[in-house]
């Protein structure tokens, strides 16, 4: 079996060892504050549109499985890679681990984790995986129905499969990760936890509260409360030295379709207005992966109505605001509305909506993990039987969904000079040199 270390596994074994010095040691402790346009008294590692569960669910919780820098899997939370059995593979829980929060995991946390999954932003890739149950011969062992040691290695290594203990609630969340998570209205804490599975933070803390408005984060990390800004570099002046970083994708922003659309929410419908707009419209608001040559027009011509979006999102919210503007005509205007978003949960399940502004996670990679992301989040049901092939530009999907992709959301901005190792956002990894 092929053996992998994570970079904070290999250098608190390097220092153990009396090598560090010799490697250039990287500095423990310090303090990251950041100030961001999205909800944080929540962490959902298994939630389809949560941000906070895209940007710190890995964080603060593992996977059975991680992927390398080639997109290979090699066993995390896992004791080795799956074993072939009679009907299926079995996987393998590490003994004797902890959460950050004192509670033992065993093969029952890691049902309940899939199970859970499956119902949320896993649904499409463990329907990949067939029929999970408990090993009647280990406790701390599972077993699933495909013989497919890659595919199940693959599947399991998905942020979105991530492993909580029995009862988790995203107010109080709690896993093996780097940190633990500490919640408070606006604000969330992620402190150094000394138990993490696979070794903790080099940082003492992460502070991160929420912006009410997207220029806030701004303003922050230029008067030098907050050491990263969210989406760009500066409000009025550069901060002497900052520099940038990109992260990669979180998700993209949908636009979901409902009941009250009437025949505007025809599938495919949606989707050809987005891709009316010109990118420049939508691209200084953190989008990317917008049409490169718009055709035909983002005029909505159906009966007056509402764009609803989380009143708690102030970046998703602006982006609703530039919809509303650039679809809405005299006669059959489109009115971006703020609300709970329990209020919205609500809604979504009655049907009680004409649109419906979102954010939707990335779970996997490629161009098959954004089909799965995208239909798991959006139509469950055919992210249970998922078509052969997956198209190369995920806003393709939209011509068969009453729903549209409106574009990728990154996770990018400034950081000061200091702090270090960003690009892979593995926070767990992350260092600043004081």
């Amino acid at each position: 079996m092929r053996a992998a270390l994570s970079r904070r596994t290999f250098l608190a074994a390097s220092t153990a060892l009396g090598t560090a010095s010799a490697l250039g040691r990287t500095p423990t402790g310090g303090v990251v504050r950041w100030v961001l346009p999205w909800p944080v008294d929540g962490i959902d590692p298994h939630a389809p549109d949560d941000m906070a569960g895209a940007l710190f669910g890995a964080a603060i919780t593992d996977s059975l499985y991680a992927l390398d820098a080639e997109g290979r899997a090699y066993p995390a939370l896992a004791s080795g890679l799956p074993e072939s059995v009679e009907r299926g593979s079995r996987v393998r829980l590490r003994p004797n681990l902890m959460t950050a929060r004192g509670l033992g995991l065993d093969a029952r946390d890691v049902l309940s984790s899939l199970l859970r999954s499956a119902q949320l932003a896993g649904v499409g890739l463990l329907s990949q995986l067939g029929r999970i149950t408990l090993d009647p011969t280990d406790p701390l062992a599972i077993r699933v129905a495909t013989p497919d040691a890659r595919l199940v290695s693959a599947v399991l290594a998905s942020p979105v499969t991530a492993i909580v203990p029995r009862g988790f609630s995203p107010r109080t969340p709690d896993g093996t990760g780097a940190f633990r998570a500490t919640l408070s209205p606006g604000r969330a804490l992620l402190a150094r936890s000394p138990v993490a599975a696979r070794g903790p933070s080099f940082l003492e803390r992460i502070e991160v509260r929420r912006a009410t408005t997207l220029s806030e984060s701004l303003r922050a990390f230029e008067t030098r409360e907050a050491e990263l800004s969210w989406l760009g570099e500066y409000l009025h002046r550069p901060r002497p030295g900052a520099v940038r970083f990109d992260a990669g994708t979180a998700g993209w922003v949908t636009l979901r379709a409902g009941p009250d659309a009437g025949e505007w929410g025809a599938p495919g419908v949606l989707q050809t207005l987005l891709d009316a707009i010109a990118p420049a419209q939508l691209s200084h608001l953190g989008l990317s992966g917008l049409p490169g040559a718009p055709r035909g027009s983002p005029a909505w011509t159906g009966a007056p109505a509402e764009l609803l979006v989380a009143e708690d999102c102030p970046q998703l919210a602006q982006i609703g605001r530039q919809l509303a503007t650039l679809m809405g005509r005299p006669g059959h205007e489109v009115r971006a509305v703020e609300r709970p978003r329990a209020e919205l949960a609500q809604r979504r399940r009655s049907g009680r909506f004409a649109l419906l502004l979102e954010f939707t996670r990335r779970g996997a990679p490629g161009p098959r993990g954004a089909m799965l992301s995208l239909l798991s989040h959006l139509a469950p049901d055919l992210a249970r039987r998922p078509p052969a092939h997956a198209p190369e530009d995920a806003r393709r999907l939209g011509a068969t969904l009453r729903a549209g992709v409106v574009g990728e959301l990154g996770i990018r901005g400034a950081q000061i000079p200091e702090l270090s190792s960003l690009s892979r956002w593995e926070l767990g990894a992350a260092w600043r040199q004081r």
